[in-house]
């Protein structure tokens, strides 16, 4: 019986933070926003966005909210 390894999930490499403003993009808020929420500045959201679209392998902060609620983030 041969087993199947599944690839390590993506979503799994994310911190807490990263997890947490990715489920408010997936809300649809702006970095703004997301920055009022839990108290960090703008420029500081972009970061982690960033560090989220590259953990994630995606281009956009849209493939990357679709791909958390495929996943139910």
């Amino acid at each position: 019986v041969e087993l199947t390894r599944r690839p390590p999930d993506p979503l799994d490499e994310l911190s807490e933070r990263e997890r947490e403003i990715l489920q408010l993009v997936a809300e649809g808020l702006t970095n703004r926003e997301i920055g009022e929420r839990v108290h960090l500045a703008e420029k500081t959201v972009k970061h982690y966005m960033t560090n989220v679209l590259g953990k994630l392998h995606v281009r956009s902060r849209v493939e990357a909210a679709l791909l958390a609620a495929r996943r139910g983030v």
